[in-house]
């Protein structure tokens, strides 16, 4: 029993190292400095550009929300971060950032983003992309809670979505 316990425990220990966090199944561009780009995701349109900084890479834009895609009676954005990503050409991440943001209306006029990504070494001679991730809930009213209940009429109260880096 003490054996088996062992061989799972570096078997586990293992794997962990092993692992690494992919945006292979995310949208994402290549990874050019001084010029704007565009990024459109599932429920973000995202307007950016990339520049070096004291050593780092600082993107910066604005997202956009897809009011189109979103529920009509959706107004409110709450538990809402925005993340970049930096990765390779088999979508493995070299570098990432985070921002949350508190909650505030969702507006056209979209929402301002700057991060620093400071990654350990780039791939010479290899082609580097960039993309994004969010989470987000959104309800009507700002005072009511996130929660997935249901409004008297049946319907959801809150939609969620969420598009970002996974575990491989």
């Amino acid at each position: 029993m003490k054996r088996s316990i062992v061989i799972l425990g570096v078997l586990l220990a293992l794997m962990a190292g092993c692992s690494h966090l992919s945006v292979k199944h995310l949208e994402k561009n290549p990874f050019h400095l001084d010029q704007t780009e565009q990024l459109t995701m599932r429920f973000w349109d995202f307007e950016y550009g990339s520049r070096v900084e004291n050593g780092d890479y600082v993107v910066a834009g604005v997202a956009f929300p897809k009011t189109e895609v979103l529920p009509d009676w959706a107004e409110w954005l709450h538990g809402f971060w925005l993340s970049v990503y930096l990765s390779d050409e088999k979508g493995k991440v070299l570098a990432s950032d985070l921002m949350v943001f508190p909650t505030q209306r969702v507006s056209p006029e979209g929402v301002r983003f700057e991060f620093n990504l400071s990654p350990d070494r780039m791939p010479a001679g290899k082609d580097t992309y960039l993309t994004f991730g969010y989470r987000m809930s959104l309800t009507q009213s700002r005072d009511r809670v996130p929660l997935h209940e249901k409004s008297p009429a049946g319907e959801r109260s809150v939609f969620f979505a969420s598009e970002g880096a996974l575990a491989r």
